[in-house]
């Protein structure tokens, strides 16, 4: 399972850096780190992080320069570390802006991991739905193609 979740970055303080590190480290992948959007913005084109723990705030911006970097696009899942996770209105702009989730500021061990189960979760699911609509597609087309075939050929589907 810890095959879907490949890079993990970080952009904060050392207080959550240090707790994100060693929740991954539990699954041996090592994250990427940083301390601000410029930083995480020369970083991303690189590190290609399917996940991304960000503080709310940073000294050169917030979360919301950062999610406004990632294309629609981007398979990148953030998660905003928040000192006010439990407000309805910091969590819904979060949330409404493309972010992943939020999680408490100073983070706990614990509440990363449950996170990036959930990511790897989301994204199976998620692959598992394209294939779906892929099979579904080609199925269609098939059978239009059959179909199309058959009426030039003067041949019925329904028999006589």
């Amino acid at each position: 399972m810890t095959t879907t979740l490949c890079r993990v970055l970080v952009v904060g303080g050392s207080e959550n850096r240090d707790a994100v590190t060693s929740a991954m480290s539990h699954w041996s992948i090592d994250p990427v780190c940083c301390s601000g959007v410029n930083e995480a913005r020369s970083l991303m084109p690189d590190a290609r992080p399917s996940l991304i723990f960000c503080d709310e705030t940073l000294g050169d911006g917030t979360y919301r320069d950062l999610l406004r970097e990632l294309s629609k696009a981007a398979k990148a899942r953030v998660v905003v570390m928040s000192l006010a996770p439990d407000r309805d209105d910091t969590y819904n702009e979060a949330i409404t802006l493309g972010a992943f989730d939020m999680i408490a500021s100073p983070c706990r061990r614990s509440d990363v991991q449950w996170i990036a189960i959930r990511a790897m979760q989301d994204e199976v699911r998620r692959s598992a739905s394209r294939r779906r609509q892929k099979l579904a597609s080609e199925a269609f087309s098939s059978n239009s193609e059959r179909s199309e075939t058959d009426a030039s050929d003067g041949t019925s589907q329904g028999g006589q």
